[in-house]
Order: structure tokens, then sequence, then C-alpha cells
């Protein structure tokens, strides 16, 4: 309920994290929810957390060479300043939102900002680590050396997400609510209309659709250095340059072509996945197909 002024009340306020690994479709995620601020007042915080762990004073992975003169640093970009963001008090906003990569807060628990209902966004990690080989490929850092290895967290993301999940469940007592990207292209109005029940974020139909432009990412707050390295490799061109969520590929992937770094990280993600592909959330339709 809006307050006077447009003051929205506290306990009226919703505020959801979203985790993910790359190349999961969780900036195009992202846009569906963006599309809000036609409607409502919002806040969309993106990748804070992945700022501060690649780029901020105390940064958790090593930057590539080749990269050393290219990417400069985002001094105010700690993990205290990130958190304090993230819990600032936004009386005039209905929804405060942040996606993040998971791996980025490994190590970093005490940082999780509070007064927010924890999400996981995942994707089997054979369509993510192919896809990411791909895109180093087509941006030739292999040129330079740079890999897989170079570039993942020592868990290969997703014992890193999945190490997150355990916090927030065990210590922290949280329902995380978590959807898979491969059952969002495949329903996106009912995967969406049903993460949005389960978050308290306002449904609307035309959430999986959204300008071409970046009208919608007025809302959001970034660190530009590393949205321009991004864009600089083609990360975000899919969901930058699409109007929705588009639809499943189908597609057969045959590992054995990739390099073996690539191969590694499929074959030892595959069970942490698993485990959270086992407690996503699903279609009622799909619950009574499998007779639960």
């Amino acid at each position: 309920m809006a307050t006077a002024q447009g003051r929205i009340d506290k306990q009226q306020q919703i505020r959801v994290a979203l985790w993910a690994p790359p190349r999961s479709l969780s900036t195009a995620f992202e846009r569906c929810i963006s599309t809000l601020h036609a409607k409502h007042a919002i806040t969309i915080f993106h990748e804070p957390f992945t700022t501060a762990y690649h780029l901020g004073p105390e940064k958790q992975l090593r930057q590539p060479v080749p990269f050393g003169n290219f990417i400069t640093k985002e001094s105010k970009y700690t993990y205290s300043w990130v958190r304090s963001q993230l819990e600032e008090e936004s009386p005039d906003k209905k929804v405060i939102f942040f996606k993040d990569l998971g791996y980025s807060i490994d190590g970093k628990y005490d940082h999780l900002p509070s007064g927010y209902q924890h999400t996981f966004l995942i994707r089997n990690p054979t369509l993510v680590f192919t896809s990411m080989n791909n895109l180093l490929l087509k941006f030739r850092i292999r040129i330079l050396r740079v890999n897989l290895t170079k570039i993942s967290p020592k868990g290969w993301i997703y014992e890193e997400m999945f190490d997150l999940y355990e916090h927030l469940t065990k210590e922290l007592g949280q329902k995380v609510i978590i959807i898979d990207s491969e059952d969002l292209v495949e329903n996106p109005k009912a995967m969406l209309e049903l993460y949005c029940k389960e978050t308290g974020i306002p449904f609307y139909e035309d959430m999986i659709n959204w300008r071409t432009g970046q009208e919608d990412m007025k809302d959001w707050k970034y660190s530009k250095k590393l949205m321009r390295v991004n864009r600089v490799i083609g990360q975000y061109d899919r969901a930058m340059g699409s109007s929705g969520l588009g639809r499943p590929s189908h597609r057969t992937v045959d590992v054995s072509k990739y390099p073996n770094d690539c191969q590694e990280a499929i074959t030892y993600s595959e069970s942490f996945y698993r485990k959270l592909y086992e407690m996503r959330l699903r279609l009622p339709e799909e619950d009574s197909i499998n007779g639960e």
C-alpha cells in the first residue's frame, strides 16, 4: 500500500534476489522483471556482488593478464558497500530486485543483505559451459590464452551455487525459490507467473516481452565498467538485442568436441545441478504427470 507522498509501506515492499550461473538467461529474466517499471516504482541492481568479485578491492578472481590494462578497478565496490546499497531504505519503491552470479558471494556470506527473498535461476551445465566456451571463441579470447579455467571459480560455479543454497536454507532457514531456464523458455508466461506468486512480485502477462531498446533499464543500477566489459565480449548480446525470452533450443550438444576444461566443468557440475534441479518450481500439470 502506498502512503503519503508515494511512500511504500515497508511491509508491502518486495525485495528479491536472483542468483544464477553465467549464460543462464538471467539477464533476459532480469529484463522481464524490469518491465514492471511501467506500472510500479522499482529498482534493479545488476550484478553488484559480481562487480565486487571481479573488479572491487576485495576481488576474488584474478583477472587474466590480457585484460590487465583494459579492466580498471571499481574501488567503491567493497562487499560491505554493496550490502549497504542493497539494504538502503527506498520508501518510494514497490520492488527492489537484484541479480547476481551465484559464485560471487562465496566465502562472503556475512555480506548477504537482509530482508530479501532469495531465488535461483539454474541451467543445465552442458548448456552453460558450452555457451561460455563458444563465447570465448567468438571473442577470440583463446588467442590471448584465456580459457574456462582462468575465468571460473575453483568449484566450477555450481558447487558455489549449491553451497549458497545450503547456507540460505540450513543456516538462515529460508525457503529458496528455484526455477530452471529450460522450464522458463518452454512455458515463459506460466513459469513467470508461478515465480511471481512465490515471491510476491506483481505479475502481468506482458512481462515476457520488452522493447528492443533499453528503456526498461533506466531503473537499473550497475557498474558501468563491468557492463562495458560484458558488452565488449558479447555477454549480453541476446538479452539486449531481443524483445523476449525466445524459444527452447532442444538441441543435442556433442560435448566430446569441446576442450578438456569444458568437459571437466560439465562433469564436475552435474551432481550439484541435479540436486538443485530436483528442488525447482514445477507447474501443477507437471507435478500431476509425475504422480506428485
